[in-house]
């Protein structure tokens, strides 16, 4: 097992390194001055001033030596600072990954937590009407883009029900016990969660559906019965033998997840890292976007590391092939 975790960390390292570099080259690619940019926002300096800040930021140097000065400070941890307040990156982006964290593990548990007992009780009745408007219901999720399906979210549950907060992640007014602020959040989570959660929810659910109806007439389940299993438990007997492609999914689902996290992030003002990597692209913040960027690929690549090592603990056959290689 060690082995195989050190050939895989090993093998995501020129991964990042090549990210970065793409993320580089086309950040310098694009036309804005990131001076000139942020600087319009306010007062707007005289020439003399403007180097002066060039000079200091070390945004007058070409592209290899600031890749060069970037890369030797990552090294020694620093990311650099902010050209739009002078923070410390680390220090910014610290402050939204634990929402954007929390947002994708509610989602996470969203998709699976539905979409898997969907399948279930779709393969148990394949055909019937229940079953045909579900796919239906399942396919226009899909579809449905995720600004679109955000705007819609908003307007029925915070606008005309006014049951959900709209934005943000607490009420302006404040809740002065943990309880309180728990259950304030808990509600500003539920449309962004809802959101982001949509096309997994859909795809999960159906792919739950055709691997539940492979395998619901297979022997196992009839010695399942024969045991003495009530139905309940010789499905559940079921799902655990299928758990192996649902732990392949979860690999193709977070990085998708990491990426609608951006819109869902920016329609609901979630401060999270999607929104302050679009209003750093914006500001032409280049230190935020880059740490940003090898942060989110870092994440994607740990989460697929994780789905790995899940795998290999519910393949039986793959953990004696790594114990043989060992």
């Amino acid at each position: 097992m060690s082995a195989f975790l050190l050939r895989r960390l090993a093998s995501t390292l020129p991964t990042l390194v090549g990210i970065s570099i793409l993320a580089f080259l086309i950040l310098n690619l694009l036309p804005a001055d990131p001076i000139l940019a942020w600087s319009s926002e306010g007062h707007q300096p005289s020439a003399e001033a403007l180097e002066r800040l060039r000079a200091a930021l070390r945004v007058d140097r070409g592209p290899l030596e600031r890749y060069r000065d970037w890369s030797l400070g990552l090294l020694r941890g620093d990311l650099g600072r902010s050209l739009r307040d002078g923070r410390p990156v680390g220090r910014v982006v610290a402050e939204a990954l634990p929402w954007t964290l929390l947002l994708n593990l509610c989602a996470v548990a969203v998709i699976y937590g539905i979409a898997v007992p969907f399948g279930l009780l779709g393969a148990r009745s394949p055909g019937s009407p229940a079953d045909r408007l579900g796919r239906g219901a399942l396919l226009f999720l899909y579809a449905v883009p995720s600004f679109a399906a955000a705007l819609l979210l908003q307007q029925l549950f915070a606008v005309r029900l006014r049951i959900l907060p709209l934005q943000g992640v607490a009420d302006p007014a404040g809740a002065p016990a943990l309880a309180a602020r728990a259950l304030d959040l808990s509600r500003h989570l539920v449309l962004p969660t809802a959101c982001l959660a949509l096309s997994g929810w859909a795809f999960i659910a159906r792919y739950s559906r055709a691997v539940f109806r492979s395998v619901l007439g297979r022997e196992f389940l009839a010695v399942a019965r024969a045991k003495g299993l009530s139905r309940w438990r010789a499905l559940l007997h079921v799902a655990a033998n299928t758990a192996v492609p649902f732990v392949t999914l979860l690999a193709s689902i977070i990085p998708g997840l990491a990426g609608g996290s951006v819109i869902v992030e920016q329609v609901f003002s979630w401060p999270g890292v999607g929104r302050l990597f679009l209003a750093s692209i914006q500001t032409r913040d280049y230190p935020v976007v880059m740490g940003l960027t090898l942060l989110s690929a870092a994440l994607v690549l740990a989460a697929q590391l994780f789905v790995d090592l899940l795998y290999v603990l519910a393949d039986p056959a793959i953990r004696g092939r790594l114990l043989e290689e060992a």
